[in-house]
């Protein structure tokens, strides 16, 4: 297991400093886009982790399931999804097999995707989206926004739409609009290579590690005690859950989180609804 104090040893990206406020995240965000090294069309990508010590590694390729993943089981995965999925979609366009995996990420199935945002103030909304939790050393645990400054030769192909599962290397896939929750959040995705290991099952390698991407990774780290007031600096910004999920779930959330606000924020009420 990632602690703290092996962080260090492990982390391969560099922490460009702390945000303890709305406005100090932007002057890191807007210092990080403007010192970056651009090679042709620069794609600067964000993504939200409530522990700074969190890996960039896609759920399927996460500890609690790799007993359990073997080859052909996220065909089998996609497959059941897709054959189960059509009467809950929300596009009548024909959809590739891309498509469906960035579908299904967004509801919570284990893919070899990875979320990212085109938006800073999204990824940093899930970053800090609840109150900080504690490490095994009692401590309150800082969060991390994370930014990738992709290029054009990174994106996925057309062939690689039709078939992510057999890409040959690690990319990064700007997904169709094809669901109201990846167009509120500019959703994009790492798509991480699977290798057969054997008996170990499949081998997925965290975007930090990887020396295509490691070198165009950095984060800004969140102290646990800006969580709520940055919070609720967002929620004045606009970025709130009823934003970033705009269905009944995210109508109800927005609610709930003005109302019944987390222990770390000052409560607002209705009237700021």
């Amino acid at each position: 297991m990632t602690t703290a104090k092996s962080l260090k040893q492990q982390r391969l990206a560099k922490c460009v400093g702390d945000a303890t406020t709305l406005a100090a995240f932007l002057d890191h965000v807007n210092r990080w886009v403007s010192t970056t090294p651009t090679i042709g069309i620069q794609i600067n990508l964000f993504r939200g982790q409530e522990d700074e010590t969190w890996r960039l590694m896609p759920g399927i390729g996460r500890k609690q399931y790799s007993n359990r993943v073997r080859p052909g089981t996220e065909h089998l995965m996609l497959t059941e999804f897709q054959q189960r999925g059509i009467p809950h979609l929300e596009s009548t366009v024909e959809l590739a097999d891309a498509d469906w995996l960035a579908i299904a990420q967004h509801h919570a199935m284990p893919t070899r995707l990875l979320d990212w945002s085109g938006s800073a103030l999204a990824a940093l909304w899930f970053a800090i989206k609840r109150p900080a939790g504690k490490g095994e050393d009692g401590l309150l645990k800082p969060a991390a926004v994370w930014m990738l400054a992709g290029n054009e030769a990174d994106l996925i192909g057309d062939k690689d739409r039709d078939a992510p599962l057999k890409i040959s290397d690690t990319k990064l896939l700007k997904p169709r609009h094809v669901s109201r929750r990846i167009a509120a959040q500019d959703g994009w995705f790492s798509v991480h290579l699977g290798t057969d290991e054997g008996d170990l099952g499949m081998g997925y390698v965290p975007l930090d590690a990887n020396a295509k991407f490691r070198d165009r990774l950095a984060y800004i780290r969140i102290p646990p005690a800006a969580f709520g007031p940055i919070r609720t600096q967002l929620q004045t910004a606009g970025i709130n859950r009823g934003v970033l999920f705009p269905d009944l779930d995210g109508v109800a959330g927005r609610i709930t989180d003005d109302i019944l606000c987390p222990d770390d924020q000052t409560p607002r009420g209705a009237g700021n609804l």
